[in-house]
């Protein structure tokens, strides 16, 4: 076989650009390893390696390539700028910075690395750096869609909806078929409560993806905004089938291929209690001895959240972070809520707090809390993985059921002075892992963060017999909200130079602590820091600690 030290032609490397072009991934990475052992020393190969294995979600093999692309190549621009935009899609921002910061540094007019630079400053939660750094780019590259785009991400993020529009459309006017632009207008219209038009815009972006399970979405919310219940849930439904149904619209999606000892440990326990339970016993003792059996074949002692091999993926494609298990929480007809919840009472301690804070027990009915409890212990719809060993499920991942969207309605109706106009804008669910409590591991709950809202609902529904310890396992609410001018990832993101910790450090040490209950409920305000308290619960599966979050309005309103 022959070997060189050169790079290859550029006729032999057409018929690869022209596959890669033409978005024939697959195709392509078998004829560039090909061309690899006929030129290991070409760092242009090894950069069109990595964005081949980038545009397949396999950012970890295209991290790889790009790192042995600036080996050959230290000057090599692009693939610095590749590096960076891989990653900051796996979570790396300051490395993602420094690696655009270095494309910029040996190509300065690279719009480019400015456009990728913001996207990490982006996720860092320095909004004003990101635009500066868009505006760089569109300086360099008037007609750059994707800056606009970002842009607009960057004001929205910021709660200045019409100026994120306005970058929207500028995006649109360069780039006509751009669905993820018309799909962030039609969100922003629903923030702006200007329903019908945030409908036809995510149609909009329906027309021209009709797998844009985000644009399913966020029609969802609209409706659910318009009153339109059940049409917002049909929605929401599409948008769980396009992401975790039997054919799922991106099955390279990154989580299919990520995996932490705490996640294929739920799983295990899940398939053991719905066996136990009679739900298709043989077929769920099945597969909690296959993750068994993959779980002892893993080399746990890897970071925490880690890659499946090619082997183990292939084995459990049809199951892993899929729907397998769906139960039914339908309406009550007798309502969700507590009858003998005290209105005037429940008001008045909300706004006795400074900020706007209060909980209540024996939130739902107790048929409510059953029906809730049950579907979370028996629909697989577990899917994102935290650090810390948590859990979460998604309002557009299978978290929507017509219960919780009573539930959140008839809170409206019930306490209309502490949720005045405020919709409805996120749900999700979050299942913690019981051996926290133990010493030396680094299972944890929610650090302290705000949430992008006005009014923010946690309630408990794991029973309390579960809880070790009657004083602690709840939240902690700071007397302390998030400046208003932090966009969302500045007050949600915990890397090392954790902004919302410093910011603590200073501010008053005032604090609410309220402990754990089966069926209570805790409505503050949203934009007030809070964290999950220390928790002891027993071991087993129906003991994990479970809440559920709602979250309505706009921060700031």
């Amino acid at each position: 076989m022959r070997k060189s030290i050169s790079n290859p032609s550029f006729e032999e490397l057409q018929p690869i650009v022209k596959l890669f072009n033409q978005g024939q991934l697959q195709q392509t990475l078998p004829r560039i390893a090909e061309m690899l052992d006929q030129f290991p020393n070409s760092a242009a190969l090894y950069n069109i390696y990595g964005a081949s294995f980038a545009g397949l979600m396999q950012l970890d093999h295209a991290i790889d390539s790009y790192k042995k692309a600036i080996k050959i190549k230290p000057d090599y621009a692009e693939a610095y700028n590749n590096l960076g935009s891989a990653l900051n899609r796996i979570g790396s921002i300051e490395e993602a910075i420094d690696s655009c910061k270095q494309a910029l540094k040996i190509k300065p007019n690279y719009a480019e690395a400015y456009n990728n630079l913001g996207n990490a400053q982006q996720k860092n939660g320095s909004m004003e750096e990101a635009i500066d750094s868009y505006i760089q780019a569109l300086k360099i590259s008037p007609n750059d869609a994707n800056a606009y785009y970002n842009m607009g991400i960057a004001r929205q993020e910021m709660g200045d909806l019409q100026k994120a529009i306005d970058c929207y459309i500028h995006a649109l006017e360069i780039n006509p078929n751009y669905a993820d632009a018309y799909n962030n207008i039609g969100a922003a219209q629903k923030d702006q409560n200007d329903l019908e038009a945030a409908i036809a815009s995510c149609k909009k972006a329906l027309e021209i993806n009709p797998n844009y399970a985000n644009a399913y979405y966020n029609m969802g919310l609209a409706l659910l905004c318009a009153g339109k219940r059940k049409n917002a849930l049909l929605n929401f439904r599409k948008s769980h089938e396009l992401i975790r149904g039997k054919n799922p619209a991106n099955p390279f999606h990154i989580s299919f291929s990520r995996i932490s000892k705490s996640k294929i440990n739920h799983d295990i326990e899940q398939f053991i209690h719905l066996a136990e339970s009679g739900c298709e016993t043989e077929k769920f003792q099945s597969l909690a001895e296959l993750y068994t059996k993959i779980s002892l074949e893993i080399d746990w002692s890897d970071e925490e959240i880690q890659k499946l091999s090619k082997e183990h993926q292939k084995q459990l494609e049809e199951t892993y972070n899929r729907t397998i298990k769906y139960i039914e929480a339908p309406e009550l007809a007798n309502g969700a809520l507590n009858s003998a919840l005290e209105k005037d009472k429940i008001t008045k301690d909300y706004f006795k707090h400074d900020y706007g804070l209060t909980y209540v027990d024996n939130f739902l009915t107790h048929d409510a809390l059953n029906s809730i409890r049950k579907f979370l212990l028996e629909s697989t719809i577990w899917f994102d993985i935290k650090k810390g060993g948590y859990l979460g499920a998604y309002l557009k991942e299978g978290l929507a059921c017509p219960l919780l969207l009573q539930i959140a309605d008839e809170l409206r109706g019930r306490l209309p002075e502490i949720f005045k106009h405020h919709q409805l804008k996120h749900l999700w669910a979050y299942k913690y892992d019981s051996k926290a409590h133990k010493n030396n591991n680094e299972l944890t709950g929610i650090k302290a963060h705000a949430d992008q809202a006005a009014v923010n609902v946690n309630f408990w529904i794991t029973p309390a017999s579960a809880n070790l310890n009657s004083e602690s396992g709840g939240l902690i609410v700071y007397n302390t909200d998030a400046p208003l001018e932090w966009g969302f990832q500045a007050y949600n993101s915990h890397n090392s130079n954790n902004k919302i910790d410093r910011y603590l450090e200073k501010a008053s040490p005032e604090k609410s602590i309220i402990p754990y209950n089966e069926n209570r409920a805790v409505i503050f305000n949203s934009n007030l820091i809070h964290e999950t308290d220390k928790f002891e619960f027993k071991e087993g599966y129906e003991n994990r600690r479970i809440n559920i979050t709602m979250l309505f309005g706009l921060r700031g309103n």
